[in-house]
């Protein structure tokens, strides 16, 4: 399924070889928006590597419960510098977020080529992309909705209902007597991501993945 370029993080070890004593650690990050996001990318990563896909030691995957803007990703990228033992090379950037708050103007979209300039002025980061998850990663979780109904103990013929992504999810756990919580709610969630079908989701998404996954050294070959 996947072919595999020279992958983030290896171009020589350039920075790791200019002398004894400057050693430093290549970073990849990845912004998600809340913990459904990231149980779903930790997911993808997981099924890349069971591809033939080889995780650098360095890939990040950081939640920041929101849609990540600059100033709370310079936050966090600060944070992981100091947080580290040896200098540190943000090789990549990228952000996953939601296009539903955009499209019903909740927020303003980022400029991310502004983003992409402070990135790489700031912190020396080479390659940036934007994971758009349309219209919401629930969205992207009912591309197994058979999966999701097993996962919740429903009949496979379960009717669900809601006018979005989010709303159906919200209806499910409802009939469940749970609460959905976006952003934060890993441990009612995760039982149910862990159980869908992440080949089937990759499958309908790979369009909107392409980009995430060229940053990654992945080359789509379907």
């Amino acid at each position: 399924m996947f072919s595999l370029r020279k992958r983030v993080g290896q171009k020589e070890d350039a920075m790791t070889k200019k002398g004894k004593g400057n050693k430093c650690d290549e970073i990849v990050v990845i912004f998600v928006e809340g913990d459904a996001d990231e149980l779903i990318i930790n997911r993808l990563l997981e099924y890349y590597k069971a591809n033939g896909w080889k995780r650098p030691k360095g890939i990040r995957v950081e939640n920041i419960h929101g849609t990540p803007i600059w100033r709370n990703m310079r936050i966090r990228l600060f944070s992981i510098q100091q947080s580290q033992n040896t200098p540190v090379i943000f090789r990549a950037v990228c952000c996953e977020f939601d296009t539903d708050v955009f499209r019903n103007c909740i927020q303003i979209e980022p400029d991310w080529e502004h983003v992409k300039k402070e990135l790489k002025k700031e912190f020396g980061v080479t390659e940036f992309c934007c994971l758009r998850a349309e219209t919401s990663i629930e969205d992207w979780m009912l591309d197994d909705t058979r999966g999701i109904l097993q996962a919740l103990g429903f009949p496979k013929n379960t009717r669900i209902k809601g006018d979005s992504g989010i709303g159906k999810m919200e209806n499910l756990f409802l009939m469940k007597g749970m609460s959905y919580f976006k952003n934060k709610g890993k441990d009612k969630v995760k039982p149910v991501i862990d159980k869908l079908d992440i080949a089937k989701i990759r499958e309908a998404r790979k369009q909107e993945l392409k980009e995430f996954e060229k940053l990654l050294g992945l080359t789509i070959n379907n």
